[in-house]
């Protein structure tokens, strides 16, 4: 079996923590001078035209048989009788459909690391480490001390080019992101990026809006400690930096014989972001606080953008008439595996589960602004099997469209410059073998400012049936490691297999999976560091209650791995 071209299918997934870190410690190759990486290197030359391609523009029009120019990283015509370049390298896109490229409303791909990603505070969850940090910080007490306010960060300035997840998120037909810090009450500053080139030239527009989370400053010996002390912050720094706005147009119309304002710099992005109408991202998942973003953007003239969104579906005629552009997190609400099977569940948590898949659909039928996010959704492969349980809910393809191009670019401000297939446009484009919501589309290239990335067709799996039994309970190891993971496999008649992994990071799902005969290969995806996904496809053959294999990360490293069923397993 070709790994490498396993490797390039849409993953989802994470690999189990026990087993991903020995091979996360492997050593890395320098990254590279070049301008893009080599397994980021675009098929030149910059002059391409798509003929013969069904076109879904994302503005409303679909071109059934159409041409597509690019020229100099832009989008240089598009349409059924455009003429095509001499010079243009002409690729047959005939049974291939054009779509403007996939764009993540909110996102940490391509983010270097802030240090850990944990709750402020730190400490790894071990209450007395966590004890010890906050002794060592800054005891904040009011307002002016500005706690776990970050409003300067700009994401811009925290890329790292070089993610592996870039790569992944791309090869999944997604061109664009809006990134942002998320340390902190005020993380800082988005960016829109687009998923190729250096970290300059990642960046289409920065900043793109201001986020806000709502998390306290850490612990009890810190102002705000609480939700409303973190509310009551929030809205006070609003007034003061509409106070200091104030106060220093005044001085510098009559400085004589006044104090000079003071510096601070968390003020100045956020009278920037009033004054500019930047989206300003605020946590508003349930009703209470979708309710309470709304009123706060009211009283303090911030342009509120509402992030989560799983109850909206009780406030969409709400939502619409405040005028509200709202971001809906694909990690759609699960029963809880770890919970005691015997105590029973409270209504409003089965309530949200049941609908909250349902919010795209009322969203569009009540005509809110709205867009589609990874949140913990960590690979492409997972977000879009997300996006089709909101589709199998009642939301249109045309709709789940928009979420994904034109309705991101028109939130942040670059629709004139992304979000669909016309002319004058970023050359972002994701080329399919058949419809982009159809479990068994494949993406065939990805341009990005006008670069080609071409994704290999995957290879068919074996049709051989199974020849021996996966099923039960599996433990995993890597050779000369001694740490292990449990597999609980679960094989249907055609060789399919599914099942959870559970390590020390918790328990994970298997989302692709096959035994042929007495060969298997299974791929997940697992999480580096906040951005940074890499894919791990695990390959090998069963012999009784033994397996053994391959697990190669990314399509480039690579370490034999063990598997026992103890006593027989559960079958």
């Amino acid at each position: 079996m070709n790994r490498t071209a396993l490797a390039r299918r849409l993953a989802g997934g994470v690999v189990p923590g026990l087993l991903l870190a020995p091979l996360l410690g492997l050593a890395t190759p320098a990254p590279s001078a070049a301008q893009y990486m080599p397994s980021q290197t675009p098929v030149p030359p910059p002059y391409f035209a798509l003929q013969n391609a069904r076109i879904v523009t994302g503005s409303g029009t679909v071109i059934e048989n159409g041409n597509v120019v690019i020229a100099n990283g832009l989008i240089e015509a598009v349409g059924a009788d455009v003429e095509i370049p001499g010079d243009a390298w002409v690729i047959d896109a005939t049974d291939l459909t054009v779509y403007p490229g996939l764009f993540d409303a909110l996102s940490q791909v391509g983010m270097e690391s802030q240090g850990g990603g944990g709750p402020p505070g730190g400490g790894g969850g071990n209450p007395f480490a966590i004890l010890a940090q906050q002794g060592s910080q800054p005891r904040t007490v009011r307002p002016e001390d500005r706690p776990a306010t970050n409003s300067w960060f700009n994401a811009a300035d925290m890329l790292d080019a070089d993610s592996d997840a870039i790569e992944t998120w791309r090869s999944g037909g997604f061109t664009n992101a809006l990134v942002a810090p998320d340390d902190g009450i005020v993380t800082g500053q988005g960016v829109v990026v687009n998923l190729a080139g250096d970290e300059q030239e990642m960046v289409v527009k920065a900043p793109a809006a201001l986020r806000i989370t709502m998390s306290g400053a850490g612990g009890f010996r810190s102002f705000p400690g609480s939700l409303m002390g973190v509310i009551s912050y929030v809205r006070q720094l609003y007034l003061d930096a509409e106070h200091s706005r104030q106060y220093e147009a005044q001085y510098m119309a009559n400085p004589s014989g006044q104090p000079r304002p003071t510096y601070d710099r968390a003020l100045g992005p956020v009278q920037d972001a009033i004054a500019g109408g930047w989206p300003t991202v605020m946590p508003a998942n349930e009703v209470r606080q979708i309710r309470r973003a709304i009123k706060l953007g009211r009283d303090t003239g911030a342009r509120p953008v509402l992030a989560g969104a799983h109850e909206a579906y009780a406030l969409a005629d709400e939502i619409a008439a405040a005028g509200v552009p709202v971001l809906v997190n694909v990690d759609w609400p699960e029963a809880s595996r770890d919970v005691d099977p015997e105590a029973e569940e409270s209504l409003a948590s089965l309530r949200r589960r049941a609908y909250a898949p349902t919010t795209p659909a009322r969203l569009e039928e009540a005509g809110v602004e709205w867009a589609f996010y990874s949140g913990s959704a960590n690979s492409p492969r997972t977000m879009m099997d997300k996006v089709r349980t909101a589709i199998e809910n009642g939301l249109s393809e045309e709709a789940a469209l928009d979420a994904l191009s034109g309705a991101p670019a028109r939130i942040y401000g670059v629709d004139r410059m992304l979000g669909s297939v016309e002319a004058g446009k970023i050359a972002n484009l994701v080329v399919t073998d058949g419809p982009l919501f159809d479990e068994d589309t494949d993406i065939r290239m990805v341009f990005v400012d006008g670069h080609r990335f071409e994704e290999e067709a995957t290879e068919p799996r074996p049709t051989e049936p199974p020849a021996v039994d996966m099923n039960g309970t599996w433990l995993l190891s890597l050779n000369n490691d001694s740490q292990e993971a449990t597999a609980e496999l679960e094989v249907s008649e055609d060789g399919t297999i599914s099942g959870v992994i559970q390590g020390e990071r918790g328990e994970q799902t298997i989302i692709d999976g096959w035994v042929s005969g007495n060969e298997f290969s299974i791929t997940v995806t697992g999480s580096m560091a906040p951005g940074r996904e890499v894919e791990i496809v695990y390959t090998g053959t069963v012999d009784g209650d033994s397996i053994e294999g391959n697990a190669s990360v990314q399509g480039r490293f690579n370490m034999d791995f063990t598997g026992t069923r103890p006593g027989g397993g559960v079958r």
